[in-house]
């Protein structure tokens, strides 16, 4: 496989990133074309100064999030076959190859190992200790004989295939993501690509390396060979998702929410009872898909009051059009799921009794200087049949968070945050 020279010299990191608008197909994320690669972040993500580290920063951040929470993202032991279809692209494994070549150059062995063989150059001392010996004649003439010793391996064509195998890796991740790093365009390798070959000789030296440094690196440039070898076209390359809105539910259940394990308890179920005794035929909730809250939030520690949080990546954000809000389903659901708590809580001693709130939670870009969330509370939505003076859930409140604020603060949990916004909830500043 011959790699695809850059079409054109290495452009700046502003050039690279897109901010602003969904995509026609929604997706968000890094895409690699025929020498050209571009970044896309979600929208309601803010762009920064014009700084090449500020950009990078921010792309390290994307991938970082990307991989925590898109459902596309897969373990990345998941890679290391070559007769597996469905492939992710490893641009972990490509960021770690090209740091490695920076701060240390090209892999080259210098770690001398051994061998229990009949010929070579003899390590006694290994010898004696590891070789059981052999008693030769008879008394008073014996003698202990070695038929086996420690000898030095010889694996100078090996080692070498390793360096250019490397060599071979740090090329393919300079034409993928090099404008990510601001230096030099590393020597073009001589060896032919050859995916089988440069597995198995990967695989063979991670069962016998005990350096873990270099262990990450044969695993990483493992990644990159498997993930060559099963693609048909090597100039197209992508990391991402098309549907952000299940990263933003989860970065604000990150950063916001209760333990998974606690919020089981907030779930409200529902069932089918068919039959004269009910117990004929039942169909429970908890077995297909139940009402779930996005997010509990708890404020303060004591007799806290809890905030449902319901995710929502609507534009709303970008130019305040109504129909980008939550509609009247949603709306209900966020009452159904406080009136549930309020209820279990009078028989369930662990649900706080403190007042409860709701919220819709929505992106937008606004100013960020990295002290505190950038949070604005927009109003609030309710519904014509419920007193919303009788009950401090009976308003929605629309809360408007800083995407680059939330995904730069991923994967901190702080009362601070939390403190932040119950305080925008309630209105009190």
């Amino acid at each position: 496989m011959e790699l695809q020279q850059p079409k054109q010299e290495r452009p700046k990191l502003s050039e690279v990133c897109v901010y602003g608008g969904k995509q026609s197909d929604e997706f968000v994320g890094i895409r690699y074309d025929n020498g050209s690669l571009k970044v896309y972040f979600p929208f309601g993500y803010s762009k920064p100064i014009d700084d090449e580290k500020e950009y990078r920063k921010d792309i390290l951040n994307l991938i970082s999030v990307l991989a925590a929470y898109s459902k596309e993202s897969k373990s990345i032991d998941q890679n290391r076959q070559l007769n597996e279809d469905e492939v992710q692209f490893p641009i972990h494994a490509y960021i770690h190859v090209f740091n490695y070549f920076l701060n240390f150059g090209y892999y080259i062995e210098n770690e001398t190992t051994y061998k229990r063989a009949s010929n070579g150059k003899i390590n006694w001392s290994k010898t004696i200790k590891q070789i059981r010996p052999q008693i030769a004649g008879e008394y008073p003439n014996e003698s202990v004989v070695y038929l086996d010793f420690i000898t030095k391996r010889s694996s100078n064509n090996e080692n070498e295939i390793i360096t250019q195998i490397h060599k071979y890796c740090v090329y393919e991740s300079y034409e993928k993501i090099g404008c990510l790093f601001g230096y030099f365009r590393p020597e073009k390798p001589t060896i032919p690509f050859n995916a089988k070959m440069f597995a198995a000789i990967l695989k063979n030296k991670i069962s016998r390396t005990f350096n873990e440094k270099h262990i990450q690196l044969f695993r990483n440039m493992l990644d990159i060979v498997c993930y060559m070898g099963k693609r048909n076209d090597n100039r197209k390359a992508s990391f991402g998702t098309n549907d952000f809105e299940y990263v933003w539910e989860s970065l604000i259940d990150q950063i916001f929410g209760i333990e998974k394990r606690e919020k089981e308890k907030y779930y409200p179920h529902c069932a089918w009872h068919i039959g004269d005794n009910n117990n004929d035929a039942e169909w429970n909730e908890t077995k297909r898909t139940a009402l779930r809250p996005d997010t509990i939030m708890l404020f303060p520690k004591e007799n806290a009051k809890i905030f449902v949080l319901d995710a929502k990546y609507y534009q709303y954000g970008e130019n305040r059009e109504p129909k980008r809000l939550p509609g009247t389903g949603s709306i209900v659901k966020q009452i159904a799921y406080a009136e549930f708590i309020e209820t279990e809580r009078e028989e369930n001693q662990d649900i706080p009794k403190g007042d409860i709130y709701n919220a819709f939670i929505l992106p937008y870009a606004t100013a960020f200087d990295g002290s505190k969330y950038p949070i604005e509370n927009f109003g609030y939505a309710d519904c014509n049949w419920k007193n919303t003076e009788a009950k401090t859930y009976h308003k929605i409140y629309g809360i408007l968070l800083d995407v680059r604020s939330i995904m730069h603060r991923h994967p901190s949990h702080s009362d601070k945050d939390i403190a932040e916004l119950a305080a925008k909830i309630e209105g009190r500043n």
